[in-house]
């Protein structure tokens, strides 16, 4: 399930993007966090259904006729594609008129997803 962020999940947030290989690295994820806030991204929760935990999290940058997923990371035990396609499908019927499409990272996965929907 999709929940947006609030400022009382930002360690929850952080956590899930220090998960992110290039943002881990220099311990960028407060930067990418504070970015997304700053240009007014939305910035989405999944939470899984079973044990209402937290497992993933997705940037999304908002254009007229696209969402475009700039950040997606999952905890390492729910890197399923039933998760992520199911994240996405959340993303999607959040904006329905738009076409979901990604970075030169998270395009496979889109692209995957889209292949999956066919």
């Amino acid at each position: 399930m999709l929940v947006r962020y609030r400022k009382d999940y930002q360690k929850i947030a952080l956590g899930l993007l220090s998960l992110v290989k290039d943002l881990r690295k220099d311990n960028r994820f407060m930067e990418e966090m504070d970015w997304a806030l700053a240009n007014d991204w939305p910035i989405f929760l999944w939470k899984d259904m079973d044990d209402s935990h937290f497992i993933g999290i997705v940037i999304l940058e908002i254009g007229d006729c696209y969402v475009l997923v700039r950040r997606l990371s999952f905890t390492p035990s729910e890197r399923s594609g039933h998760n992520i396609f199911s994240l996405l499908d959340g993303v999607h019927d959040q904006y329905p008129h738009k076409r979901l499409m990604g970075t030169l990272a998270t395009q496979p996965i889109i692209s995957m997803w889209e292949r999956n929907n066919e």
